[in-house]
């Protein structure tokens, strides 16, 4: 596994490296090789899981990714840390996310199951160009599961009072991504820089949303996208333009990095 790398750069995926429509701009795509060549590790650093990013990502030369807001993490097709939330806990969120009346999608590192459907869920899943997964309730009881995402208007500050062991994160409008106490974007880094001795070199990140704000406090040098949110730009080193507007290429190159 290569390691010998000047440092890292970690990536958002929506509303950072990919754009409105859920894609790779060929702007972005060269800029993640020509970052490569120049001798840094591209990862991406996502909320989503790894079979729902490989195909938006062929046209990159990225193949490091830390997933499911930290709690998945592989490098060079290796898997480098997994953190995986109880069956009796999935059991009892699924319990009160029936009393709030919302609707949960369970994650395992390559497939996703919905507890129910509705038009709700359905709108939620075509605005993120993501298939609408299948029902199975019980998909939790036989695979591990490092992540759950809660289909809601509310922001997971209702679930937050009830589970002690677990961390909600406002990733939409409409979603609500749950993993374990702990797990975030930064503890997923950190796993990750530590696998690849890469503790010592300087890392970068770009994000524009609220579950990338400990990977943006932890990084050496933080870039918020032009479109990300107040509370993202007021901690980031570097405010760059719109993901839609050159924005990763524009912060590379405001860092030499291209």
């Amino acid at each position: 596994m290569q390691t010998n790398y000047k440092g890292t750069v970690f990536f958002d995926l929506d509303g950072t490296l990919l754009n409105a429509h859920s894609k790779i701009d060929a702007d972005v795509a060269q800029a993640t090789r020509e970052l490569k060549e120049n001798g840094y590790l591209p990862v991406v650093n996502t909320g989503r899981a790894p079979i729902e990013i490989d195909p938006v990502l062929d046209s990159t030369d990225i193949d490091t990714y830390i997933t499911l807001d930290g709690a998945y993490v592989q490098s060079q097709g290796k898997v480098v840390y997994e953190n995986n939330i109880k069956p009796d806990l999935i059991e009892k969120l699924l319990k009160q996310a029936g009393k709030f009346g919302d609707t949960v999608s369970v994650h395992s590192a390559d497939q996703s199951y919905l507890n129910a459907v509705n038009p709700f869920v359905e709108g939620f899943y075509k605005s993120v160009h993501l298939e609408l997964p299948e029902i199975d309730p019980d998909f939790y009881k036989s695979n591990k599961i490092p992540m759950i995402v809660i289909v809601t208007e509310g922001d997971g500050s209702n679930y937050q009072k009830v589970f002690d062991d677990l961390t909600f994160y406002k990733t939409g409008p409409r979603s609500v991504d749950v993993v374990n106490k702990g797990v975030s974007k930064m503890s997923g880094i950190k796993h990750l820089l530590k696998e690849l001795d890469l503790e010592d070199k300087p890392t970068y990140a770009f994000g524009d949303g609220n579950n990338d704000l400990p990977m943006l406090e932890f990084a050496d040098y933080s870039v918020a996208m032009g479109n990300g949110l107040d509370s993202v730009k007021a901690i980031a080193s570097y405010v760059t333009t719109e993901n839609v507007n050159g924005g990763i290429v524009n912060g590379l190159k405001h860092y030499n990095l291209i």
